[in-house]
């Protein structure tokens, strides 16, 4: 039986028409051969609603059926509609519950060493999101590249925001993390006061009662949900548009000592004083890599000292150049050492 649509005053006022035809005996037949679109609907969620049935007077006519008989029809019908209703519920739930455990099985045999590769952006959010609503004790993160999203995504890579490798986690899932008791720790490059998508993701997540650092390097884009997994990005000599999905709890662990030994020996994210950085002030990062320059090495052996990509290297570079006036890196060199930045 289909869904019947409700009543509305334009179908109460054609029913009351057919059930008081003493006022006007024509009327209801008037209605019943009308060729007004809104009347002839009306006449239609009538019959629907078994509120008009066929007259057994007039053939081919309509009788309108007394309210109350009415009302018991129709109520009879929400609840077959209530009880099919309820009835999909249970199948849906079932079928989905069956297809999640069959998801879990294969991706278990597929990766029973405890390692995944997730390729692009959807699969990697939807492995993502997965672990945001899993997570219960905490969640920690380097940062490489201005997050995706004003939330707690692992921006994983070194990667513009339109590449596969680029994923988010929706701020709603780590707002439920953070109800359920979770603690969010977060360690960004110190380049942080240069970057207005990455500050506010920053004051977000501290807003939010997370903990925030920087540091002047990180080795690579990381996320670590509880003791479960660590999703790693950003490493050398891997596919950019790739991350890896580490479940092996020796690993898991592994990597969480590693985030423990640069947190420890990151700075306090100035949240109570921050605003834009002075235009005569560098960050650590930002004196490191003109330190590098002045040595003579190369962009892509800065980029490894940095722990950065190179693309991300040689914008910096053009930054800085952009910041000091000049349009080489020689001069630029000249006017770090004049300002003391080096």
């Amino acid at each position: 039986m289909k869904e019947v649509a409700p009543l509305d005053q334009n179908t109460l006022e054609v029913y009351r028409a057919f059930l008081f035809q003493d006022e006007d005996a024509h009327r209801p037949a008037q209605l019943a051969d009308s060729a007004d679109d809104c009347v002839k609907a009306a006449v239609a969620r009538l019959i629907d609603l078994s509120l008009l049935t066929p007259s057994r007077e007039s053939p081919g006519g309509l009788r309108a059926v007394d309210p109350s008989r009415g009302m018991r029809v129709l109520l009879q019908q929400e609840q077959h509609e209530l009880a099919r209703r309820e009835h999909r519920i249970k199948h849906n739930t079932t079928m989905l519950d069956l297809l999640a455990s069959e998801y879990a099985a294969v991706r278990r045999q597929a990766h029973s060493d405890g390692v995944e590769r997730l390729y692009g952006a959807d699969h990697i959010s939807t492995r993502l999101e997965a672990l945001a609503e899993s997570c219960r004790h905490e969640s920690l993160a380097f940062y490489l590249e201005p997050p995706a999203h004003p939330a707690h995504p692992a921006d994983l890579g070194d990667r513009p925001a339109d590449e596969p490798g680029q994923a988010a986690v929706p701020p709603r899932l780590y707002e439920q993390a953070l109800a359920r008791g979770a603690r969010l720790r977060s360690i960004y490059l110190d380049g942080i006061v240069r970057d207005d998508a990455t500050r506010s993701h920053a004051l977000w997540t501290v807003e939010h009662r997370g903990e925030v650092r920087t540091a002047p390097s990180l080795p690579m884009g990381l996320l670590i949900v509880d003791t479960t997994a660590a999703v790693v990005g950003g490493l050398p000599g891997e596919d950019p548009e790739s991350v890896l999905l580490f479940s092996g709890k020796p690993v898991v662990l592994a990597v969480r000592a590693l985030f423990e030994a640069y947190w420890d020996h990151s700075d306090r994210f100035p949240c109570d004083d921050f605003g834009e950085a002075q235009a005569d002030e560098v960050t650590p990062q930002e004196r490191k890599l003109l330190e590098l320059l002045a040595e003579g090495l190369t962009d892509g052996a800065v980029a490894r000292a940095l722990g950065i990509s190179v693309r991300t290297e040689r914008r910096k570079v053009a930054e800085l150049m952009d910041r000091l006036g000049v349009s080489s890196r020689f001069a630029a060199g000249v006017q770090a050492t004049r300002r003391r930045w080096i």
